[in-house]
Formats: C-alpha cells, structure tokens, sequence
C-alpha cells in the first residue's frame, strides 16, 4: 500500500522512536526499538539487523510484525505524543556487507533500495568486520493507522 504524506513526514522525522514487534511461528513475541526505519519507496520500509537478533529470527520463521513510530513534542505528555502504527510483512531479508548501504540504513537517510548491494572484492576485510553479520530486511507496508484511533486517519 502507498503510504500518505503523514506517514512519510513521521518516518523522515530524526527523533523518532521506532518500536519493532515480531513473533515466531510458536506465538512467542518480541519487541525491540530501532533509531531508523526508513522509507525506501511508497510503501516499503527497511531495517538493518544483527544476526543474533530475536527479531531476525523471528522474521524467518514468520514474516508479519508491527512497528509502532513515536514522535514524542516537546513538553508532551499523554496522548499528545504523535506517531502511527505500521503493519508490516517482511519480503526481503538479505545478508549485506555494502559498507555504504548499510551505513546510510543505520543512519537513516532517505535512500532508494536497490537489490545489488554486495560488496566488492576488493574491500579491505577490516570494514567488511565492522557489519559482518547485518541482514537487510525490507517490508512492505500493509496498514497503517494512528497510535491512538478516533477517526483522524493517517
């Protein structure tokens, strides 16, 4: 689904809080927060994730999670914090040893995702330790809706 100008303004927002939940094919959950979840086009969104991750290994045994994006204002309190709830399915988890790719994914900028992301040969091993084992893992985005829902929409 193709995201709406209020989703997109929540996700390029630095200060955001990105809470990532996951579950296996047993039910057992996971929740874990993330400082970036860009959007890589309209409706995609993509993490960066460690190999020793709960969440990781819970994506591969079941591809549905839910993100919940914080956007605390200042001097908020109670449900003036703004954000939305992401619904996701994970369609592409990778492993990834492009430098670039996964550093501007840990940063959060805005990129457009490309698939050819493996590393040249030619890159000297000490960068290639510093994300060895990070996967790509892209969502699409099947549903958003607001934190709180009183028929605003998002």
């Amino acid at each position: 689904m193709a995201v709406s100008e209020k989703i997109k303004e929540l996700l390029s927002n630095k200060n955001r809080i990105n809470m990532l939940s996951t579950s296996n094919k047993e039910g057992k959950t996971d929740v874990a927060i993330f400082g970036s979840a860009p959007l890589t086009d309209n409706q995609t969104v993509s993490f960066v994730l460690k190999s020793s991750s709960r969440s990781l290994t819970y994506l591969k045994e079941n591809p549905y999670a839910s993100c919940l994006i914080l956007l605390p204002e200042e001097d908020g309190k109670g449900f003036k914090i703004k954000g939305c709830r992401l619904y996701l399915k994970a369609d592409f988890i990778e492993l990834s040893r492009n430098l670039v790719f996964l550093n501007e994914r840990t940063e959060g900028d805005n990129v457009i995702w490309k698939k050819s992301f493996n590393i040249e040969r030619d890159r000297q091993e000490e960068e290639r330790k510093t994300f060895k084992d990070c996967y790509l893992v892209r969502f699409n985005i099947i549903e958003t809706r607001p934190i709180v829902d009183m028929g605003q929409g998002i």
